[in-house]
């Protein structure tokens, strides 16, 4: 298989959560071609999706040395910083890869976080808000939502949300079962 298809592979590993996989996949492909930017910055967002949080920061600082216009290593190098819970240099990043693709929902959903993480609520709103309506079928940000109308009191909101979650199929096993109790919750009345 080609260094691209073994790239597009360990991406699609990513998504579904196969981090291992795809890092080793990632380190085999930066072995033969050292140079790959798509494979460097593809290993940044395995470490920081796997909770490895120093790597990922080497990483994918190193990526931005050669590359500083990636709105997708920023948000991944924000991601790390606020699990590392550097939030000052969380919303730099992060407000960096929004300057460099307004409409990437994911950032904006990320920033949502930092913004609530810091006690900025109704930033944290505008922006969940902001996302949701840019990308209304990305699981996370309706997972976002949905708990917001909750916290807000729109039960009839968050109920749609939580059962147009459950049903779908590629939903992680945790979100699942947590959106299927939110929605029992819910519809029993216990708000």
């Amino acid at each position: 298989m080609d260094l691209k298809n073994l790239i597009e592979e360990s991406e699609s590993l990513i998504r579904s959560g196969e981090y291992g996989e795809a890092i080793e996949t990632l380190t085999e492909v930066l072995a033969e071609e050292p140079d790959s930017l798509p494979a460097l910055l593809a290993l940044g967002i395995a470490y920081t999706e796997s909770g490895a949080n120093e790597k990922a920061l080497r990483t994918l600082q190193f990526y931005l040395t050669r590359d500083q216009e990636s709105d997708l290593a920023w948000e991944a190098l924000g991601c790390t910083f606020l699990r590392l819970n550097r939030n000052r240099d969380a919303e730099e990043a992060l407000l960096r890869a929004r300057e460099l693709n307004p409409q990437n929902a994911t950032v904006l959903r990320n920033l949502s976080v930092l913004m609530s993480k810091t006690n900025r609520g109704h930033e944290a709103y505008r922006l969940l808000k902001q996302a949701y309506e840019i990308d209304n079928e990305d699981y996370l940000t309706m997972y976002a939502m949905a708990c917001a109308y909750r916290q807000l009191g729109r039960f009839d909101k968050a109920v749609a949300l939580f059962e147009t979650l459950r049903a779908i199929p590629s939903l992680p096993g945790e979100l699942r079962e947590d959106s299927a109790l939110q929605h029992l919750e819910l519809s029993l009345g216990w708000g």
